[in-house]
C-alpha cells in the first residue's frame, strides 16, 4: 500500500489557485466580481458533475458550527480605547474584531452613536420588512414566522432575506430572539430551513448613551460561515462591511422614526 497522500480534486486545486491569486492583487470590487463570478461557474459545473453534492453548500448538516455571541457587543462594551470612544463621539463608526474561520468565513464587531433611544433603534432593528431595497445588499426581507414567551419577556421573529454577494444572491432564513429589556435581538440560522450560508450566529446589543440623553451606543456583531469552496480572500471582501452597512441603515431609521408620530408618542418597542 502507498503511504502518498490523495491527490487534490480539480475543485480543490481551482479554489487554492483563486486563493493565491487574490492574495497578491488588490481587492478591487470589480476584480472580486469576476472572480466570484468564475468561481460560481465553475462550482456550478462540478456540482452538475457530481463532484460537489449540492446539499453541502446548505446550512444542514454543518449548522452548529460557530458559538453564539452572548456576551454584549460580543465582550467590547467596556473594552473600547481612548482614540475609539473619540472617533464615537465624532460621530463616526468604529470597526472592532475580524478573526477569520480558516476560509469559512469571518467575525466582526462595528460600534456607533446615534441620536434616538434603545427603544426606538430596537423598533428600527425589528422592522425587518423595511430592509429590502434599503439595507444594502438586500433585495428581499420578509418575515415567516413570529411569537412571543411572556415568561422570558422575549419575541421569536422569523425572517427570510435575499442578500446580493457579488454574482450569486444568498438565500438566509434568520432565527431572531429579541430581548427588550436587555436591549439585544440575536440571531442564527433557521435549523428548519435551508439557506446558502454554511452558520450564522449574529447580535445586536442597544445600550443607553452613557453621556448623551436620548442618544444610544449600538453594536453590530455577527460570525458567518460561508460555503466552503469560496476563497478566504472573497470570504474577507463579502463579510467585512456588513457591519458598517447594517448600522448605517439601522441609524436612518432610527432616526427618522424619532421624526415620526411613533417615535414622538410611543419612543419605545413593544414586543
Amino acid at each position: 500500500m502507498s503511504d502518498a497522500p490523495p491527490s487534490e480534486g480539480p475543485v480543490e486545486r481551482a479554489r487554492k489557485t483563486l486563493s493565491n491569486i487574490l492574495s497578491n492583487i488588490p481587492s478591487s470590487p470589480n476584480v472580486i466580481k469576476a472572480l466570484i463570478a468564475a468561481l460560481v461557474v465553475l462550482c456550478s459545473a462540478k456540482i452538475s458533475s457530481g463532484l460537489i453534492k449540492a446539499n453541502s453548500i446548505g446550512n444542514q448538516p454543518l449548522q452548529g458550527k460557530i458559538k453564539p455571541i452572548t456576551l454584549n457587543g460580543d465582550g467590547w462594551e467596556n473594552n473600547l480605547s481612548k482614540d475609539q470612544l473619540q472617533q464615537l463621539d465624532n460621530g463616526k463608526r468604529v470597526l472592532l474584531q475580524k478573526r477569520l474561520r480558516g476560509d469559512s468565513g469571518g467575525r466582526g464587531t462595528a460600534v456607533q452613536d446615534m441620536n434616538a433611544p434603545p427603544q426606538t433603534v430596537l423598533k428600527a432593528v425589528t422592522t425587518f420588512d423595511r430592509y429590502a431595497g434599503r439595507l444594502a445588499q438586500c433585495s428581499y426581507s420578509t418575515v415567516y414566522g413570529r411569537s412571543q414567551n411572556r415568561m422570558k419577556g422575549t419575541e421569536n421573529i422569523k425572517v427570510h432575506m435575499k442578500l446580493a454577494g457579488g454574482v450569486k444572491t444568498f438565500n438566509c432564513y434568520y432565527d431572531h430572539t429579541v430581548t427588550p429589556k436587555k436591549g439585544t435581538v440575536t440571531w442564527q440560522l433557521d435549523p428548519d430551513k435551508t439557506s446558502d450560508f454554511v452558520d450564522v450566529q449574529g447580535q445586536w446589543y442597544v445600550a443607553k448613551h452613557p453621556t448623551k440623553q436620548g442618544w444610544s451606543r449600538v453594536w453590530y456583531s455577527a460570525e458567518v460561515a460561508l460555503p466552503p469552496w469560496l476563497p478566504g480572500p472573497i470570504v474577507v471582501q463579502l463579510c467585512k462591511t456588513s457591519g458598517t452597512k447594517a448600522l448605517s441603515f439601522v441609524k436612518k431609521e432610527a432616526e427618522q422614526l424619532m421624526t415620526s408620530s411613533w417615535g414622538r408618542t410611543r419612543g419605545g418597542f413593544r414586543p
